[in-house]
């Protein structure tokens, strides 16, 4: 057995700040005041020294590092994001890949995990039947019709390993595709993606299974009635149904969502009903400035080869650090966004998310400043963090 002393804990929604956490065989044991929890004589001691120790990060959208794509490249990208306290990685593919991509790609993820990549925890479709905008619009693919000759293979091969799937309520044909999912995988996911859909066409889809919407603030507006009106769309539909969740990406210099965008998303929906992603993407070489045209820049996005704005260098630890600058929200509020949220949206929050007896040992020690100082991975202490 070991045990984690000298801590402050972060529970789902409190702190215990002489706390202690034992654990053994990839599980939790206890958790709780140091005093009340009992260490045998024989444990490893791993001395905290004042950290906190949080629950791992669970990051549902991540395209890859700055240099390689998970489709392409999954062990390199789940070490570097292991690294940084993400101990479950959906790695994400974009409807900028063909079919054949993205069957090589769940072949390469499939292949990383039977190898020892064990934070990965399935895929995040980001399409491939969203609005055909967004980043890299000129390679966006599955623009056309939707058919199911042309999806059908998709769906049949990721069968219970893609958890959640990005559709734009919009598209003629979407209900289809997203029953035939579902008769698929029961379990699988939705979210509202790329889209400029009303909040009526949003409804419309919403009992098929769409319970998230991705990067909230950064994936279309809908189209007003008239001159001089605002529509309401994906946007303002998750705002005011109580059960979807937001996927917040929280850069430095708040770009993607406005720092007082992010106080009103979070007032609005509440803490427990935000999850902070990274939308992590590696970086162009052929990116132009395009600030001339409106598009700012900043350290931890990154752009496509027009210019764009096209997810983030973003790792979860800084997204978290980001959110509480932004907004004021504490460390407790800002773990709870990037662990026990995306962990209930997947139904895996009996597992993951959160300290408490009997859940996978998937630890992290960090400062005020969510700075990642030691990683536990079902209880074994993984490589030091990188840079």
């Amino acid at each position: 057995m070991q045990a984690i002393i000298n801590t402050k804990l972060i529970l789902e929604d409190s702190y215990v700040w002489d706390g202690a956490v034992t654990f053994e065989n990839g599980r939790i044991v206890q958790c709780g005041k140091r005093a009340e929890v009992n260490i045998p004589a024989d444990a490893e001691l791993i001395d905290a020294q004042g950290l906190y120790t949080a629950p791992g990060l669970v990051d549902i959208h991540n395209h890859g590092t700055v240099r390689e794509h998970f489709y392409a490249a999954p062990r390199a990208c789940a070490d570097f994001f292991l690294s940084h306290g993400e101990t479950t990685v959906l790695p994400t593919f974009y409807c900028n890949l063909t079919l054949q991509q993205m069957l090589q790609g769940l072949e390469n993820v499939k292949t990383a995990i039977a190898q020892g990549a064990g934070n990965l925890g399935g895929l995040y479709m980001e399409g491939p039947y969203m609005s055909g905008e967004g980043s890299n619009q000129n390679s966006i693919l599955w623009r056309g019709e939707i058919r199911p000759e042309e999806y059908r293979p998709l769906i049949d091969a990721m069968r219970g390993f893609a958890r959640i799937w990005a559709i734009d309520p919009a598209r003629p044909g979407i209900e289809r595709f997203m029953q035939d999912v579902r008769r698929a995988d029961p379990d699988a996911i939705f979210a509202l993606g790329h889209s400029h859909a009303t909040a009526a066409q949003c409804r419309r889809v919403r009992g098929c299974g769409v319970k998230v919407q991705t990067h909230h603030g950064d994936s279309g507006k809908a189209p007003g009635f008239a001159q001089g009106t605002i529509g309401a769309g994906c946007d303002e539909y998750t705002l005011y149904d109580p059960d979807m969740y937001a996927e917040l990406i929280c850069d430095e210099t708040g770009i993607h969502v406005d720092p007082d965008m992010l106080k009103m998303v979070v007032r609005t929906k509440g803490v427990e009903k935000i999850i902070l992603i990274t939308d992590s993407m590696p970086a162009d070489g052929n990116y132009k400035n395009n600030e001339a045209d409106g598009i700012a820049w900043g350290p931890d996005l990154n752009y496509d080869y027009e210019g764009h704005l096209a997810g983030s260098h973003l790792t979860l630890d800084s997204a978290c650090r980001n959110l509480m600058a932004h907004t004021g929200y504490g460390l407790c509020h800002a773990i709870r966004m990037a662990s026990l949220n995306p962990a209930k949206l997947l139904g895996l929050d009996r597992e993951l998310g959160s300290i408490a007896p009997g859940k996978k040992a998937n630890l992290l020690l960090i400062d005020d400043l969510v700075h990642v100082k030691k990683v536990f991975l079902a209880g074994r202490e993984v490589s030091e963090p990188r840079p």
